[in-house]
């Protein structure tokens, strides 16, 4: 199976620091969702009144 172009090495993923760099990834994701679901709370709280 080959996967179209698509290149990727692998020591990328044995670096030192390949956990830092995925959770800071995910907090980062974390932040943005929690930041959007604030806004539309106060959003809702400003409707209501």
């Amino acid at each position: 199976m080959e996967d179209c172009g698509t290149i990727h090495r692998i020591e990328e993923d044995l670096s030192s620091t390949w956990v830092e760099d995925w959770a800071e990834g995910g907090v980062q994701a974390i932040e943005s969702y929690l930041a959007k679901h604030l806004a539309f709370l106060s959003f809702l709280d400003e409707t209501s009144a």
